[in-house]
């Protein structure tokens, strides 16, 4: 009966220890968005605010979650209105194994990005690559606060000018976030 209870407890405490594997993750970020600096979009866009969701879930492994998020962009132009811009990926998520009281993590993944343009009222969908680092430490039992700096590459090269313009020149897009997060542990 001892050997017995004493396996149990074991099988138990394995349980426990292993459950925050699997925890799950909500949160917010907002803050500076602007087209890559010294791109061809950096000329004609500026610096603006941004904001999005996401949801992460850990992966059975102790490195390794899956993120999946949505955010919103505009981007204030001097030429032009501005354009907007509403990115959806999905992302793996690498914590680097650091025994410090901050984690790090480095994030990669695919999705696409809604574009409007103003006044022109042009609008598409584009394939877009999703590269990111992010710094974050806890505060508290449910929440954690931290930094993350996101690099979007909008893939549009595939376009053709439109026929009334054959000579406008297609060009991909590369975006850069800064911002703030807080995420909830669920």
């Amino acid at each position: 009966m001892i050997f017995l209870s004493l396996f149990s407890f074991n099988l138990y405490s394995q349980e426990i220890t292993e459950e925050w594997k699997l925890k799950q993750q909500i949160g917010i970020w907002f803050g500076a968005v602007t087209p890559f600096p010294g791109s061809q979009l950096s000329d004609v866009l500026n610096t603006y605010l941004g904001g999005g969701l996401f949801y992460r879930v850990n992966l059975p492994f102790e490195t390794l979650k899956t993120e999946v998020c949505s955010s919103y962009s505009y981007y204030d132009s001097d030429k032009t209105e501005g354009l907007h811009a509403i990115p959806m990926y999905a992302a793996l998520s690498y914590m680097l194994p650091l025994e410090l009281p901050v984690s790090f993590q480095a994030k990669s993944g695919l999705g696409a990005v809604y574009l409007k343009n103003n006044p022109e009222n042009n609008s598409n969908t584009h394939p877009m690559w999703f590269s990111g680092l992010e710094m974050s430490f806890p505060a508290g039992k449910y929440v954690n606060i931290g930094l993350r700096a996101d690099y979007y590459f909008v893939y549009e090269k595939y376009l053709k000018p439109p026929e009334e313009n054959p000579n406008m020149k297609i060009i991909n897009g590369h975006f850069f976030n800064l911002g703030l997060m807080v995420n909830f542990n669920i």
